[in-house]
């Protein structure tokens, strides 16, 4: 027991700026994961959205961070060298779409072909030779990290994304 100033006082100084440490120890790590969440790291945001492209062909925009069982979107956009003829023919690994649930796709596909490693989709085009979009609304079926491709029939182009799904 120490007197300080005419006062019996338990101090243990120490352990007082220890806690300290400690208490501002956790306010920067909780500031770290707000500008984490607020960035995108845990949802949407700016850090989540990403884009992969095949110039000239198309351009696919994905969330690199995604929560399980959570809506999400995969956007493909075709250039107009990628929509001459009467049909595009679209493909997305199966891996990807295996770990993944389908729910839309938009415009709807007239048909869709299974290969070996993936699945082709085939849109008719209305306007041949103008850009075009494909939307597919999906769900995480499970978590951790998922890869995927996507690519058109004829071509040896490929682009391929990862994404990181959270419980």
């Amino acid at each position: 027991m120490r007197r300080t100033h005419e006062l019996e006082i338990d101090q243990d100084l120490a352990f007082a700026q220890r806690s300290w440490r400690m208490q501002r120890a956790g306010w920067l790590g909780m500031m770290a994961v707000l500008v984490l969440a607020l960035a995108g790291v845990f949802g949407s945001g700016p850090l989540s959205r990403q884009e992969v492209s095949l110039p000239g062909l198309l351009q696919v925009e994905y969330q690199r961070f995604a929560r399980y069982e959570a809506p999400q979107t995969l956007t493909v956009r075709l250039e107009p060298a990628a929509t001459r003829a009467a049909e595009v023919r679209l493909w997305v690994d199966r891996r990807y779409l295996d770990e993944s649930r389908v729910e839309t796709i938009t415009p709807p596909p007239s048909r869709v072909e299974a290969a070996t490693d993936r699945l082709v989709y085939v849109f008719p085009m209305s306007r041949p030779g103008e850009l075009a979009t494909i939307t597919f609304d999906l769900q995480s079926r499970q978590i951790g990290p998922i890869s995927g491709r996507v690519g058109l029939e004829g071509t040896e182009a490929v682009a391929p994304f990862r994404q990181l799904v959270y419980p």
